[in-house]
């Protein structure tokens, strides 16, 4: 994970102008050929060697049952995921597949640009899917995408050290180690030693995911980014707020001196070594991380995720649903292998090795392959039972919202969420505040204004851009 880079908004604005569980078989998936070669090109959300190589299993697969197709797959960081999409789509020429996040399926779905995937659903087994993500792009009577898998993103920390210096980390995962910010703040100024190099707590510091700690910050202040109108609401008590809290812990210098550079891989290593003590974007990747670079320390002995403290002005804290899914667009001129090649995706063999790769991340999303034996089996997740169990307390909770929508997760439905979160607006005006240049209330007026602005020029009515869709 990575970064997302800044894009013009005149560029943007452009640019935008088997069930699972059964063996992938002859009889499920009978070998066809066609008489001249056909290409299907896989854009997905997993740039790593390891998931990449699981991707191709699939696709190797595939070209097995399917003489004379050729499928040409990219892992594609975040960091350029929607302006790659956005270029494409104004090109006509995007891929036959592509995930995508959450935020970017409204803004796509109303431009027409995706195919309703009801026959794939029915292909994997409709009642095998976990609901809650089988139903994510529910819309209008039909399914426009599927999770390739479904994770959490848990606030960690380094047991070991928290106790040292005098903190009990609770035994109960579900009971807060801090129920405030204020408390957490004075943890970390605790722990906090810059003569040792060792800091309080990892944030990546740029562009898309500092958006994503943001977000998942307001929702636990009892806030969101837009109301059931879809007015923009950042400048209200519970954004600024949150930007207040951001800007005290880098003044108070609880996290390292190059923090607004850093990137999910930087914090992840960062934390790893124990350069720092708590993590804030605790993704199950990091797991393996750990087992690389402190192997000696890879237990729940010495990393352990804590509940999420609340806001000054919340009463639930929620964290993101990180679910990015598979999508296929109208300009394909191969829908029917691209609905394919999905559903074997997900059957059982090839499914079990993609979770594999991460699989303290990668939650299945098909309740046969969560009730398997060889995947409950896997020695990550005996290794790491608190972090499994608290994403599913989370999830079985509905503290969770997707990535990028925040609360409440029925905004999904915002066809503007793409062009707003990519513009650059919301980081801009909080590093803003970060760096001294303004005040949070003066960068959340801002951000609003400036939202405003840029859901105008796309064509929705000011105020209540809602009404866009009752007209």
């Amino acid at each position: 994970m990575s970064t997302t880079n800044r894009i013009s908004r005149r560029r943007f604005l452009k640019a935008v102008g088997g069930a699972a569980g059964i063996a992938t078989g002859a009889g499920l998936f009978p070998r066809r050929a066609y008489p001249q070669t056909r290409t299907m090109t896989i854009w997905h959300t997993e740039p790593s060697d390891i998931a990449v190589k699981a991707v191709q299993k699939v696709c190797d697969r595939f070209e097995q049952l399917h003489p004379g197709v050729k499928i040409v797959q990219q892992g594609m960081s975040n960091m350029t995921l929607g302006q790659k999409l956005y270029a494409s789509i104004a090109a006509g020429d995007p891929p036959d597949i592509a995930g995508i996040q959450p935020y970017h399926f409204r803004s796509l779905q109303k431009k027409g640009v995706l195919v309703p995937i009801d026959d794939v659903i029915r292909g994997i087994g409709k009642d095998d899917i976990v609901e809650f993500v089988r139903d994510l792009t529910l819309f209008r009577g039909h399914y426009w995408g599927i999770s390739h898998s479904v994770g959490v993103p848990l606030l960690m920390i380094r047991k070991d050290i928290a106790e040292q210096a005098g903190f009990k980390v609770p035994d109960d995962i579900t009971k807060p180690m801090f129920k405030t910010w204020a408390e957490q703040l004075e943890y970390l100024k605790a722990v906090t030693k810059p003569d040792k190099r060792q800091w309080g707590l990892s944030l990546p510091g740029t562009g898309y995911y500092f958006q994503e700690v943001a977000g998942r910050m307001v929702s636990s202040n009892g806030g969101g980014f837009y109301d059931k109108n879809w007015n923009p609401l950042f400048h209200k008590e519970n954004f600024i707020s949150v930007v207040e809290f951001i800007k005290t812990l880098s003044d108070s210098k609880v996290m390292p001196p190059d923090w607004l550079s850093q990137t999910t891989l930087g914090v992840n290593l960062e934390f790893s070594l124990g350069v720092t003590t708590m993590i804030d974007h605790g993704y199950g990747r990091i797991a393996g991380s750990i087992e690389k670079y402190a192997p000696d320390k890879a237990s729940e002995e010495y990393f352990k995720p804590i509940w999420r403290p609340i806001g000054p002005l919340g009463k639930e804290p929620y964290t993101d649903l990180d679910c990015e899914p598979f999508v296929i667009f109208s300009k394909s001129r191969n829908q029917d292998l691209a609905k394919e090649w999905l559903k074997l995706f997900y059957t059982r063999d090839l499914y079990l090795n993609y979770i594999k790769t991460y699989p303290v991340h990668f939650g299945p999303i098909t309740k046969s392959l969560r009730g398997d034996p060889e995947y409950q089996a896997l020695p990550e997740l005996k290794r790491w039972p608190s972090w499994v169990r608290q994403q599913a307390l989370y999830i079985d909770r509905k503290l969770t919202t997707p990535v990028g929508v925040y609360y409440p997760a029925e905004n999904i439905r915002i066809p503007f969420l793409a062009e707003v979160n990519e513009s650059g607006i919301i980081v801009d005006e909080i590093m803003s505040v970060v760096q001294g240049r303004r005040n949070a209330k003066e960068a959340g007026q801002r951000i609003t204004e400036r939202a405003n602005d840029l859901i105008k020029k796309l064509g929705y009515p000011v105020p209540d851009p809602i009404r866009s869709e009752k007209a």
